[in-house]
């Protein structure tokens, strides 16, 4: 590298002198400026580069001993060579205590003037190199300083990951050490939601509480959510002339300089970390962007552990509160405890302050509050609760249009309709953050929808809903198990106690029926009387009793056949014809063009058909009609074509509370009735792989459909 040219300045009142020891100093390739006024050349040492000052000691207005101060205040190492023609060991003892470097008598040796110079250049260039070296030593320092403190940030940041348990505390940790590793005065982590639609800040300084909490910024928006969609870092010198983000930060920056790093885990972005507003105004570098970078790795890898132990932690808590509730589920006496039960335990995972319970009734495409539990705790009313009451009354109904576009597998899409379905009934004037409805499907077909919802500003995360979807399907399958089971084992003492209770029964009926039957041979008589008569329906109704029951517990073994269900229908209408007509009901019957031979246990459907036909009957005390339609029809559902026979009555129908339970075993609504008759039609179409629905409003008739498999 070429040195640059020393520049000396000669002061001296004497043109004649200055002119001189400029062509000397200039034939030798210094760069000389020479004045003879000494207040010019103070202006110029003042102003100027200067390497070496040669002045006169006697000058008017300012002397050389003034003009040596004035160089010592502007640098102390530029050297001063004195001049004189007036030699005096006073002034020599002052120049030298005042800094100059030499002190010449005039008239100047010019050998001796020229040695002098080049000593006081060398001493200045000394003092230069020196100089620079110090620098260079210093700014090495200070970077090597900051680069300890950098990896004093990474080492604290990584050591953080690996001993601080609480997510949120550990980010904020990041941006403290990030913040102060790249003297920004602002930071922030944000991270993605479930959906990765949106950014939250979830640790931050520098910021205020309010812009933290309310902040939601969606992907591709702002400086973090282009960050966040590309995946790229990014430094803005100054945010607010930046022609793409200036009026969408100004707000929160002002005029600052930031920096926006990805939080990348194997390829895919779930946050930024920004920094922004350096200190003294300055601008961000290069490796200010690195740096925060690697700060961003730090970050992804401590929300991707936490994830994971969270992760981890669900997954035990989900086997826990299973095996909780299996271990629970004999001491449980009634669905209203096993659904508080099931509050409960969710609430270990996520906020659940209540549930509500629904049944859904496919025949009327409606959901009927079942129970809740917390309701309590469901501040949506003027007076602090939920009225059940209204809910069960008006029940939740679902259109053909909405049923036919619903998937009951889509937590979220059933959770959006049952939320706007509860805000219709004035239940939730608007709708709750955190709610969840979960469908409990049994045999592939919705059963039960089981809603869940909290006081909370956070939505249920899609992990939440996963949690919730499998411990309750779950838990609701063991439950129906243990009933089953319980079920089971009660109707297995039941009909032993009946195969004993009937065969005791059986024997004073035939004696009283044979006593009867003497009567009437003695005394012909009697048999019009009412009493006789009422005496004789006793009888008889004591023996279907009897008879019902040891059918309902031991059912025969199915034998099938080929039949022709429309004959089994015609000879069901002529076994009840006597009733029908003592009724005054008409019959009537039509079937569709298809195949109607079937392989069914003949009495059995014989037996179901009976059934539905007496109660039909026995629905119109005051005459009517009863109707067999058969047809080819799909059910609710269902996939595939059913053969479908439907009874129809236009009797006093069915209460719209009474619908779910007609299946239910021993429920009746006759005084003198058993409760088996069609839960024995439901077992019988089960065991023939079909179903059976019912169809009713009060007052206005009843509809049963039997559905077959159709092989066509």
């Amino acid at each position: 590298m070429t040195r640059i040219a020393d520049r000396i300045i000669i002061v001296d009142d004497e043109k004649r002198m200055c002119d001189s020891l400029s062509r000397l100093l200039a034939d030798d390739g210094y760069e000389v400026e020479t004045f003879q006024h000494s207040p010019q050349a103070a202006e110029a040492i003042r102003s100027r580069k200067v390497d070496l000052v040669v002045t006169d000691i006697k000058m008017p207005q300012l002397d050389g001993i003034g003009l040596l101060g004035i160089v010592k205040e502007v640098d102390e190492e530029i050297p001063v060579i004195l001049m004189t023609g007036y030699a005096a060991l006073d002034s020599a003892v002052e120049a030298v205590a005042r800094g100059a470097y030499d002190y010449l008598m005039k008239p100047i040796e010019f050998a001796q003037f020229q040695m002098a110079v080049r000593r006081a250049l060398d001493k200045r260039n000394s003092a230069l190199d020196r100089r620079h070296l110090l620098e260079r030593l210093k700014i090495a320092t200070m970077l090597q300083e900051r680069r300890i403190n950098e990896l004093n940030a990474l080492y604290e940041a990584g050591k953080s990951i690996g001993s601080t348990a609480n997510l949120k505390e550990l980010l904020r940790q990041i941006v403290v050490l990030a913040s102060s590793v790249t003297e920004a005065q602002v930071g922030s982590i944000m991270l993605l939601d479930d959906n990765a639609e949106t950014l939250t800040i979830e640790a931050a300084i520098g910021l205020e509480p309010s812009v933290v909490t309310r902040t939601r910024l969606p992907v591709g928006t702002s400086i973090a959510g282009h960050v966040a969609k590309t995946g790229q870092p990014l430094m803005i010198e100054d945010v607010e002339s930046h022609e793409q983000f200036r009026r969408i930060n100004r707000e929160r920056y002002g005029a600052a300089s930031l920096l926006c790093a990805p939080l990348l885990i194997k390829g895919r972005v779930i946050g930024v970390i920004n920094m922004a507003n350096k200190h003294n105004n300055e601008a961000f570098t290069e490796n200010d962007l690195k740096l925060l970078t690697t700060f961003a790795s730090q970050a992804a890898v401590a929300v991707d552990d936490a994830n994971q132990f969270e992760k981890n932690r669900r997954r035990l808590v989900e086997f826990e509160i299973l095996h909780e509730v299996t271990g629970e589920l004999p001491q449980i006496e009634s669905l209203n405890q096993f659904r508080s039960i099931l509050t409960a335990k969710l609430g270990r995972v996520f906020p659940t302050d209540w549930g509500l319970w629904f049944d859904w009734e496919p025949n009327s495409n409606t959901l009927v509050l079942g129970g809740a539990s917390g309701a309590d705790n469901i501040p949506l009313t003027d007076s602090g609760g939920i009225d059940l009451e209204k809910i069960n009354r008006e029940s939740i109904s679902l259109t053909n249009v909405e049923l036919d576009s619903l998937d009951f597998d889509d937590i979220a899409e059933v959770s959006a309709l049952l939320s706007e379905k509860l805000a219709a009934h004035d239940q939730f004037p608007d709708p709750k953050v955190a709610f969840m409805a979960v469908p409990i499907l049994k045999y592939g077909e919705p059963a039960h929808v089981f809603c869940i919802g909290a006081d909370s500003e956070h939505p249920y995360t899609d992990d939440d809903i996963s949690l919730a979807k499998l411990v309750i399907s779950q838990a609701a399958l063991l439950f129906e198990k243990e009933k089953s089971l319980l079920n089971s084992t009660r109707l297995l003492t039941m009909g032993n106690m009946i195969s004993e209770i009937s065969h005791d029964l059986r024997k004073p009926l035939t004696s009283i029926k044979g006593g009867l039957q003497i009567i009437k041979q003695r005394w012909p008589q009697v048999q019009e009387a009412d009493l006789m008569k009422m005496v004789d329906d006793e009888i008889h109704r004591m023996n279907e009793l009897v008879r019902e029951l040891v059918d309902f517990s031991n059912p025969k073994k199915y034998v099938t056949e080929k039949v022709d269900l429309r004959l089994l229908v015609k000879r069901a209408s002529e076994l009840v014809s006597p009733d029908m007509h003592k009724s005054r009901v008409e019959f009537q019957s039509h079937f569709d063009h298809a195949d109607w031979d079937l392989i069914v246990n003949r009495n059995q459907i014989m037996e179901a058909l009976l059934n539905l036909f007496i109660n039909a009957i026995d629905a119109m005390p005051d005459g009517g009609t009863l109707s067999v339609r058969g047809l080819i029809e799909r059910p609710e559902h269902k996939k595939v074509n059913y053969l479908a026979l439907k009874i129809i009555d236009t009797g006093v129908g069915i209460k719209k509370e009474n619908l779910s339970k007609v299946f239910d075993r021993y429920y009746t609504s006759k005084e003198t009735g058993t409760g088996l008759g069609l839960a024995v039609v439901e077992r019988i179409l089960s065991a023939h792989n079909g179903t059976l629905t019912v169809t009713s409003d009060d007052g206005e008739g009843a509809t049963f459909t039997l559905y077959f498999p159709y092989e066509h």
